[in-house]
């Protein structure tokens, strides 16, 4: 009623600021000199210039065969990667009844230099010279140790059986490229970044690099070769400051560095880049802009009470 105290209004909301402040006093943000050996190796750049030697190998590979179609008895894909794709291909079933199929996960170095190999005689038995032969094929197949295929991080998806580059004008080729990033893939080999990848256009391609950093290259039109490029840019002390769209109260920061005595608040992920250096991945609440939300509540019913950041 008019004029009357609600004091269970009242108790609500300071039992709310004062969790607030116990999450604050209690739960304070953990600051860790990173450890390396929970690198994840998941922004791996692998090209001609940063390659993957002949035993490299991960070590979490997961079958997804028989939980998205497959033209294989087996694809397998890195832990993140295989559940990233199998949640992102649920989402696409939600909205379309048309196939999608994957047609290629993880290679081996010895399996990605027999297909390298097998596709150059297969051009000089068409008439091709050596050279010539070659070099196509070092167009549309990476030459062993520079395969994304060997990361475990990289999958090629159809409407069908095969790669081509039609693929790009189906309805699963466009869900994919409007919503990969979503789930933490890329599309690996643009059309119009060829002279960064040197790789064709392969709209068939994409690449797990895991969230926020397939959103960011999304928001940026940039390929992973741009994404190094930016980090390795940055100074010690300065870090890309990054907001999800999907949830606005968190607040990522991405460092690069090769000092591996740093400390950072937050981390919720380290990659190594294949360049020398770590990718660390640091998220936090934006606590102040809760606080205002819930400042302007209280402003309804009690006192405002703020909290200030030091």
């Amino acid at each position: 009623m008019t004029g009357e105290i609600c004091y269970a209004n009242i108790f609500w909301q300071a039992l709310e600021l004062g969790l607030i402040f116990g999450w604050l006093l209690f739960c304070p943000q953990l600051t860790l000199a990173f450890d390396t050996t929970q690198d994840n190796q998941m922004l791996l750049l692998v090209n001609s210039k940063h390659t993957l030697d002949a035993s490299w190998q991960p070590n979490d590979l997961l079958d997804i065969a028989k939980l998205a179609p497959s033209t294989k008895s087996q694809m397998q894909l890195r832990d993140a990667a295989a559940n990233a794709y199998v949640r992102m291909y649920t989402a696409y079933k939600a909205e379309n009844n048309l196939p999608l199929n994957t047609i290629s996960g993880f290679r081996s170095f010895a399996v990605q230099k027999q297909l390298f190999y097998g596709k150059v005689a297969g051009r000089q038995r068409s008439g091709q010279s050596y050279t010539t032969a070659y070099n196509n094929t070092l167009r549309y197949t990476a030459f062993p140790g520079t395969s994304e295929h060997q990361t475990g991080l990289a999958i090629d998806v159809s409407s069908n059986a095969s790669l081509l580059e039609s693929f790009r004008n189906t309805k699963q080729g466009q869900w994919l490229l409007a919503h990969c990033w979503e789930h933490g893939f890329i599309l690996r080999y643009d059309e119009d970044k060829t002279a960064l990848t040197t790789i064709a256009f392969e709209p068939w391609h994409y690449r797990y690099v895991g969230l926020p950093h397939s959103l960011i290259m999304r928001d940026n039109d940039w390929v992973l070769e741009e994404y190094m490029e930016a980090l390795h840019a940055l100074q010690p002390e300065e870090y890309l400051e990054y907001t999800d769209p999907t949830n606005v109260d968190m607040l990522y920061r991405i460092y690069y560095t090769t000092d591996t005595q740093r400390e950072y608040e937050d981390i919720v992920s380290i990659s190594s880049d294949n360049c020398g250096g770590y990718i660390i991945t640091c998220r936090s609440l934006k606590v102040e802009e809760l606080l205002t939300a819930w400042s302007e509540q209280a402003r309804q019913g009690l006192p405002l009470l703020r909290i200030a950041a030091s």
